[in-house]
């Protein structure tokens, strides 16, 4: 039976050039086309995982003093048009720095092509344009296209942002992506091809140069805080996470535990699991992850060794069940637990549901819980508690039942 991994992660690297990539045929049968040794997977309504591996925040200014210009990788999973897109500008607030300066400069939105072959940048010609005039206005714009772009499924396309201010690099607002860090083992793939890309720009953030994986060091992976859609209310695409509550890992061990609640998916069973986590450095107890009944009750457990187990940083751990578990019969739960206390630690991302992105931009199955005072509970974060917008970072190993 074939195997279909449905899952998560983030895609980065860095630079500053001078020339656009070739290749803007929308009509190309090959442009955007799947490459031969890509992670890639489309990530479908019912999909079982979080879709993100993130450790912060990323801001990239477009235009800004080093006059840089972004772009948002993704690929189409319908054939039709995209008539808006939504992502996160942020500026100087609370006394932070360094996002924002000026009026804000006039930010250009257009969606583009893609150039053919890897390392798939933008192409040159855009097929929709849009521009937002006070992008100081709001951190979660929904930007629509007045001539929609028209798309084909399977393809690459970009979003991409440039300053149409007359000093960008006075005037300019940051547009924010996730990142992650240590990318240097076994992970989910990126769904969708999501990927940001960073070019530096000739005349200060107006017009893009070389395109390059925005990177700041080995190791790291951006993706993009974005939702595209479509004419159909179903065509929306994208990832919609927008923060990283990292500030407050929970342990697990002993009776510490984390675990992901899982709503039934129609057709499908579980053959394995992936969870990003860190281990403390002063144990070695191995990890358990199992699938349980949301109500209680073992139905399938695995074990990783500890020092398998990333220590200086968050790092996905991947197990395979003895068994294979329905997914499409009651809710479910994805349980990490060890022996000894306070062996391990996590932390959830938060869902921009109630920023206007789409719940098929995330995860919308379920969300983290950790025990306390022996009872499952929601995360506590910003003076909340019992929260329900925060999923652990996951995926599920699913085939056909």
């Amino acid at each position: 039976m074939r195997r279909a991994c449905l899952l998560a992660l983030i895609g980065i690297a860095v630079g500053v050039g001078a020339c656009w990539g070739g290749g803007d045929d929308p009509t190309d049968p090959n442009a955007g086309g799947a490459v031969a040794g890509d992670r890639v997977a489309l990530r479908s309504a019912d999909s079982r995982n979080s879709t993100v591996a993130a450790d912060s925040l990323a801001n990239t200014r477009i235009g800004g003093p080093y006059g840089t210009v972004l772009a948002f990788r993704f690929r189409s999973e319908w054939t039709g048009v995209v008539r808006s897109v939504r992502f996160f500008v942020v500026v100087n607030s609370g006394g932070r720095t360094g996002y924002s300066g000026g009026s804000g400069g006039t930010l250009r939105i257009q969606v583009t092509a893609d150039s053919g072959g890897r390392p798939h940048v933008p192409a040159r010609r855009a097929l929709a344009t849009a521009t937002l005039d006070q992008p100081t206005g709001g951190a979660w714009p929904l930007v629509r296209f007045r001539n929609p772009a028209r798309v084909a499924a399977g393809r690459f396309y970009h979003i991409v942002f440039t300053n149409l201010d007359a000093d960008p690099r006075r005037n300019y607002v940051s547009v924010n992506a996730l990142v992650s860090h240590g990318n240097d083992r076994p992970a989910p793939p990126v769904p969708g091809g999501l990927a940001v890309l960073l070019s530096g720009s000739p005349d200060g953030g107006r017009t893009p140069g070389t395109w390059y994986p925005r990177s700041q060091r080995r190791g790291d992976r951006y993706q993009p805080i974005m939702e595209v859609a479509g004419r159909r209310a179903d065509q929306h695409l994208g990832v919609g996470y927008m923060e990283v509550w990292v500030n407050n890992p929970k342990p697990i061990g002993g009776a510490q535990m984390v675990r992901q609640l899982i709503a039934p998916a129609a057709g499908k069973a579980i053959a394995g699991a992936w969870l990003r986590l860190r281990r403390r450095r002063d144990t070695d107890a191995p990890l358990t992850l199992r699938i349980e009944r949301a109500g209680g009750g073992v139905l399938a457990s695995a074990s990783v060794p500890g020092n398998t187990v990333p220590s200086d940083h968050p790092g996905w751990v991947h197990v395979r069940f003895p068994s294979r578990v329905p997914l499409d019969v009651e809710p479910l739960a994805l349980t990490a637990s060890a022996s000894a206390r306070s062996s391990y630690e996590t932390f959830p991302i938060r869902k921009g549901t109630e920023f206007g992105f789409h719940p098929r931009t995330m995860f919308d199955g379920g969300y983290a819980q950790f025990t306390q005072g022996g009872a499952w509970v929601g995360w506590d974060q910003w003076g909340g508690r019992n929260l329900k917008n925060g999923d652990l970072q996951f995926a599920l190993d699913t085939v056909p039942r």
